[in-house]
């Protein structure tokens, strides 16, 4: 019934869009997104509305309001009772009009509807209230007409209300519509506006990623961290949050979860050496755990925020390397994350009960930690096989020698590593299939994913490998054609 109501009344409406526009503006009420998803409801919200006339406006002619569906007049209408409408108290002192709806003419705003006309000389009366149809309507008095380019504001306010339930609710994002016709029914304008609008109530951002370089001989320490150049050992991550429960039916915090994902598994097989929980800490009341294989660290703030009005909080998450779960020294190699991606989990409540937790973001860069050094692999390099010879050159663009650390894996899982000759400065080097056999150990017939780790700035050096098979030259891929760092 309410709907079909509606529909109606809007038929109606732009039937007469023909009329001129009345100019209908309001500072919307802000809605929690999230909690209008979760089925809760605005109540008693404070909302003036402003209306421009620009069509005049005789005596006797009837303004009506239409609100769409998510805004319920129901409790309004319950005062209004069994009767068809209610009087405006009128004081003309002050430019105001009250709906009376307890019958005291009453000269406050303590019944959830007033209107203020300034120094207009009209006045109204005849309040109405119909939720199915979503509609308030209200007739000019008789006596003075509302002149073209006059203003009013009507206020729906409850807070300092004497009677019980006597606000609106709204569910969402929503808008008003005006329209008027004179006495004898003939239209006379419309116009509409936006009075609620729905915002996140939650925001997370990585302020501030992991962004060490790792020194590249024994991988211990940090060469750059961009945070204490004092201090090899420590890099730091921050990352904001906020939930804004000052907004109309805002969910309240009862947890936020961050999970940083990358790898941090140095690769070690003794237990020391491997990253352990006591390697990190939160500057802040929260858990922290690493997953077991290393894949993630994740934090679970556990209290809600101490500032709920949208103000960001910051946390601030240390490595310290080189240091054991017990605060004594020991050789923890710094991993190799590879890009870190955070994900923030909101936990909250809806009206009192639990919602199911809230992914608020996902996929945000949150940095990386990587050698100081240039580090080329080739995944595919095929060494000591009869008629085919493999080789990679080098071109050092930078003024200095560099020497190079080689790892390899084979087709049977084995790991290899060694040293190379130093790389000469201005040069272009080939390095052969043999020299890279001896410098691994590998055997002939080993199908490699080679990694030189060369002692250069990211950029300086740059290589290509081919394998050769007597009837031309085959390119082989590295990393730095794939754009892998």
């Amino acid at each position: 019934m309410k709907l079909f109501k509606k529909a109606l009344l809007a038929t109606a409406v732009f039937g007469a869009m023909g009329a001129q526009a009345a100019s209908v503006s309001s500072d919307p009420i802000k809605l929690s997104s999230e909690g209008i998803a979760a089925g809760l409801t605005a109540t008693n919200v404070t909302l003036p509305i402003d209306i421009v006339i620009n069509a005049a406006t005789p005596a006797a002619s009837t303004i009506t309001l239409t609100f769409d569906d998510n805004v319920d007049l129901s409790e309004l209408e319950a005062l209004q009772g069994a009767a068809t409408s209610v009087p405006v108290y009128n004081d003309i002192n002050t430019g105001r009009g009250y709906v009376d709806f307890a019958g005291d003419a009453d000269t406050t705003l303590d019944e959830g509807v007033a209107f203020n006309y300034g120094t207009g000389s009209f006045t109204f009366d005849r309040f109405s209230v119909d939720a199915d149809a979503g509609t308030i309507t209200f007739d000019v008095n008789l006596g003075n007409a509302i002149t073209a380019d006059s203003a009013f504001r009507v206020t729906f306010d409850s807070t300092g209300a004497i009677l019980a339930n006597d606000g609106i609710e709204v569910s969402g994002g929503s808008s008003v519509t005006y329209s008027s016709v004179d006495s004898n029914d003939v239209a006379l304008e419309t116009g509409s506006g936006v009075i609620a609008i729905e915002e996140s109530q939650f925001a997370f951002a990585v302020a501030k990623g992991f962004d060490g370089r790792i020194e590249r001989v024994t991988q211990q320490e940090f060469s750059r961290n961009g945070d204490d150049a004092t201090n090899a050992t420590i890099d730091t991550l921050a990352f904001t949050f906020s939930s804004n429960e000052s907004l109309e039916a805002a969910l309240a915090t009862t947890d936020l979860a961050v999970e940083f994902a990358g790898d941090f598994d140095n690769g070690a097989t003794v237990a020391a050496d491997q990253l352990e929980d006591g390697d990190l800490a939160v500057a802040a009341a929260g858990a922290m755990t690493v997953a077991a294989d290393f894949s993630s660290i994740d934090f679970a703030l556990g209290a809600a925020p101490a500032v709920v009005t949208g103000a960001k909080n910051t946390y601030t998450v240390t490595f310290t390397g080189n240091t054991g779960a017990a605060g004594t020294p020991s050789a923890i190699v710094i991993p190799q994350t590879g890009n870190i991606e955070a994900k923030a989990t909101v936990s909250a409540t809806a009206g009192g009960a639990a919602i199911t937790p809230l992914v608020i973001a996902s996929d945000v860069d949150a940095g990386s930690w990587a050698l100081d050094a240039t580090v080329i692999n080739i995944p595919y390099f095929p060494v000591g096989f009869e008629g085919l010879s493999t080789s990679v050159h080098f071109a050092n663009e930078s003024a200095n020698d560099a020497d190079v650390i080689v790892t390899a894996i084979d087709q049977a899982g084995n790991e290899y590593d060694g040293t190379l000759a130093d790389l000469a400065g201005d040069t272009v080097t080939k390095v052969s299939q043999v020299a890279i056999m001896e410098a691994l150990g590998a055997p002939a017939g080993s199908k490699l994913s080679v990694t030189f780790n060369i002692d250069a700035n990211e950029g300086d050096v740059n290589a290509y490998a081919f394998s050769n098979a007597g009837t031309g030259r085959q390119a082989l891929v590295t990393s730095q054609e794939k754009g892998i760092k």
